[in-house]
């Protein structure tokens, strides 16, 4: 009797055995096959470009260069992404791009974005003295070629790179300006720059003024001295003014915003994966009434920098809505030394909110600029720029706000 149950056991152990074999082996069947599946989609996808390609080869009537076709494929593959911030490089232009973020340049002098919808370098300042300045450049012109290429064909990186060249060689832009029908032709000769992104000074009312152009390598230190100097002189608030700032480097962001901020989440970054990684500040801050000067110019890091001092309650937000770029992107270099600008993470403010899903940081004193006023924007006095009066008025009327006590203290 024992024996025929030990069987019996034995014989239930086999089967149940065999059955979970067969779970497994049906569902590694499955995985296979829906990977099979997915690879066959992807031959398709490349047959289909074959297909084509054939048929160009076959039948085209005119000249044309293989590299072309292929670039302009590539090009068309990122671009149908929709991201207006990722582009395809082919290889002499991959190879050509630099970090720009040095904090020292050959070039004209010039601070610039990308104008993706017109394909054109827009020049937001004209540093003092520089090439740039002396052939009568001016903020808001739109860069469209570039010894001889468009830009819009090369894209904004290696059109900085045609621009910036070799010390002492002449470039040659193609020049649209707002008001002026025809395109403008100028040729101007590079020579080493020296960016100041952050200058300082002290406004009437004893309040304090930082203008910062970028985030670039060394801003950071650059605010720092600049905050400390103003502190020493005991100003009674400060206006920072981030117009036309196209971004930069994160940990730039980061190490500026600490000091001004109390202790908590300043930006969290987060990749196509989920991985997270949150930026902090500590429990030190600047105890001064602040505002933040922005306008549609002000990108990335600029509009971070913003929104950190705004949803913390430190700043008083005056001017326009900023731009809305919550991505951030990698240089990724292909086999054949051409190579991808992606977007790979998006950027959180401190309180979750994505700059791409909300259109921009939205100023919580509106003052629009006139055309005429943006025309000129770095011609105007003090007296006339009516978005740094209103900044200062921000910073008075925080200044005399009644200090809330808490029950605590009562």
């Amino acid at each position: 009797m024992r024996k025929k149950q030990l069987m019996t056991t034995v014989a239930l152990m086999l089967l149940t055995a065999a059955l979970t074999y067969c779970i497994t082996l049906y569902a590694s069947e499955r995985e296979y096959n829906a990977k099979l599946a997915g690879l066959s989609d992807r031959e398709a996808e490349y047959a289909k470009i074959a297909e084509v390609r054939g048929y160009i080869d076959k039948y085209f009537v005119e000249e044309y260069e293989d590299k072309n076709i292929t670039d302009g494929a590539l090009y068309g593959m990122v671009a149908s992404l929709g991201d207006r911030w990722s582009y395809y490089l082919p290889a002499e232009q991959f190879a050509s791009v630099v970090n720009s973020t040095s904090g020292k340049i050959v070039g004209i002098g010039v601070n610039a974005s990308y104008d993706s919808d017109r394909g054109a370098v827009l020049i937001l300042d004209v540093y003092e003295g520089s090439p740039a300045e002396y052939a009568k450049l001016l903020p808001f012109d739109r860069i469209v070629g570039v010894d001889g290429v468009q830009v819009a064909q090369i894209g904004y990186d290696a059109a900085v790179k045609k621009i910036q060249g070799a010390v002492g060689t002449p470039v040659s832009l193609t020049v649209e300006r707002e008001g002026v029908a025809e395109p403008i032709s100028l040729s101007i000769t590079r020579r080493e720059i020296d960016v100041q992104s952050v200058k300082a000074k002290i406004l009437d009312g004893n309040i304090g003024y930082i203008k910062i152009s970028s985030f670039d390598a060394n801003v950071d230190k650059d605010f720092a001295a600049a905050l400390a100097n103003l502190k020493k002189a005991n100003v009674e608030g400060i206006v920072f003014d981030v117009r036309n700032n196209p971004g930069g480097l994160l940990n730039v962001l980061v190490n500026a915003l600490d000091p001004l901020l109390p202790e908590g989440i300043i930006i969290r970054e987060e990749n196509k994966s989920g991985k997270a990684i949150t930026h902090y500040s500590d429990a030190n801050e600047l105890n001064l009434p602040m505002a933040v000067l922005t306008n549609e110019y002000s990108i990335s890091a600029a509009e971070f920098f913003a929104a950190a001092l705004q949803e913390s309650g430190k700043a008083t937000v005056v001017g326009e809505a900023t731009t809305g770029k919550g991505l951030a992107q990698s240089q990724i270099p292909l086999s054949d030394g051409s190579g991808i600008i992606l977007s790979v993470s998006k950027y959180y403010t401190g309180r979750g909110a994505s700059l791409e899903d909300s259109h921009g940081i939205k100023p919580d004193k509106t003052v629009e600029l006139t055309a005429e006023e943006k025309k000129k924007f770095y011609l105007l006095s003090e007296k006339e720029d009516r978005q740094l009066q209103a900044a200062i008025a921000a910073v008075n009327e925080r200044k005399n706000a009644p200090a809330v006590v808490s029950e605590e203290e009562q």
